[in-house]
């Protein structure tokens, strides 16, 4: 049985418009294109904390979703420039603190409780698709310790880790990296993807998102992940942040590079991607990402080798961004990366010591990995066994940490 009848899907593409200055355009003036391009393609494209959004309609087809795609941005592209603005389509600006995505709305989802059981289901892949999509190595004046600093630091609370749900119990939920949608379109929608840059990408990535969605509607159980698999989830959504489609994961009891756990998924939603007008083989940027190892973020960092001032990189990146098929030329001629390996007990004790200063709330420990509490209390014992740590209890504060060494 398909849980989704029938089947659409879509995209709420996020994207910067700035100023000569490199600055963002506001939703004062923004909303005038937004305005403009609904009323030209009836489509409904609005503005969201100072992007453009574009909302590209319910599509039921890859042919359809591109032709959707081009018209808009071509127009969106005419009437920024005549103004002497540039579009920025990015996962983040290198210094205004903003995070950007091209969330994937996949319909048509009429039954809420099935739905949340989808919803558990994707907890185990949805940190692939953040490696797929990864563009966010720039934001804050940080530069290149993660290649998606947006799926790092939860885009300000927008996009933070799912829990597994019970239909019985079961609240609405906002803002997890996917989850059903009823209470707008009837959708579960994909939010832990960033925003994409190449429109050729974005096409691709909504279809196979929406083909995996699909299939996943098709599959019964209720995927209930044992507390160590819970926790290797949330390794996993670290190392794609960390290290894009160069990631490892843990990945049924062993190590498994990222592009493997996304070519067994392209091959499982195979006839669901049939149903959308397309095979895998004409997903043909996303093949080549696989085969070299190499994300938006990826191309993002070259460039910043060449103009490190981060007004220089956005001004130079979005110049370059007029084409919109820049990346895709890039990862043709782009070497092949290596994967970076499993991250191991030690590295996880690390990346949670590395959170902890003088006086530490000690719910801050929790922002390491997002471990559920048990697993996280159980890190930080660790630490101050090993004398890294001390552990305080105020009376005002509560519980603070202290770092040693």
């Amino acid at each position: 049985m398909n849980l989704f009848d029938p089947r659409t899907f879509s995209t709420d593409w996020e994207v910067m418009v700035i100023d000569k200055l490199n600055r963002c355009v506001g939703n004062d003036k923004l909303n005038g294109f937004a305005g403009v391009l609904r009323a030209e393609f009836d489509i409904p494209v609005n503005t969201d904390w100072n992007t453009l959004e574009f909302a590209l309609g319910i599509n039921k087809s890859f042919a359809q979703m591109w032709e959707r795609i081009l018209k808009v941005t071509n127009r969106a592209s005419q009437l920024v420039r005549e103004f002497d603005l540039d579009m920025f389509p990015a996962g983040a600006h290198p210094t205004e603190g903003m995070f950007n995505s091209s969330h994937i709305h996949v319909g048509t989802l009429h039954d809420e409780s099935r739905g949340i059981l989808v919803e558990n289901q994707m907890v185990k892949y949805a940190p692939a698709f953040a490696a797929l999509a990864a563009n966010s190595p720039a934001t804050h004046n940080l530069r290149g310790e993660y290649k998606s600093y947006r799926v790092r630091r939860q885009a300000h609370g927008c996009t933070t880790p799912s829990s597994f749900r019970d239909p019985q119990t079961a609240q609405a939920t906002w803002g997890t990296d996917a989850g059903p949608k009823l209470y707008g379109g009837p959708t579960l929608e994909v939010r832990i993807t960033d925003c994409a840059s190449s429109r050729r990408l974005l096409a691709e990535f909504a279809t196979f998102i929406a083909a995996f969605v699909h299939y996943q509607g098709t599959q019964d159980g209720e995927a209930r992940l044992s507390p160590q698999e819970y926790k290797d989830c949330m390794i996993n959504r670290w190392a794609a942040a960390r290290h894009g489609l160069q990631a490892t994961f843990s990945w049924n009891g062993g190590a498994k590079p990222v592009v493997e756990v996304l070519d067994e998924m392209l091959d499982a939603c195979g006839a669901e991607l049939a149903a959308l007008g397309v095979k895998r083989s004409d997903l043909g940027l996303i093949e080549t990402m696989l085969q070299k190892r190499t994300c938006q973020a990826d191309y993002v960092l070259k460039l910043a080798e060449r103009y490190p001032d981060p007004y220089g990189l956005v001004s130079v990146y979005s110049k370059m961004m007029r084409h919109w098929d820049v990346f895709d030329g890039y990862v043709e001629s782009a070497p092949v990366l290596e994967p970076r390996p499993l991250l191991d007990e030690e590295a996880i004790l690390a990346e949670h010591l590395a959170v902890i200063g003088e006086g530490t709330h000690f719910y801050r420990s929790r922002e390491a990995m997002y471990f559920p509490p048990p697993v996280a209390d159980e890190i930080v014992s660790r630490l101050i066994e090993q004398g890294a740590v001390q552990r305080e209890v105020t009376e005002r504060r509560g519980t603070l940490l202290h770092r040693v060494r």
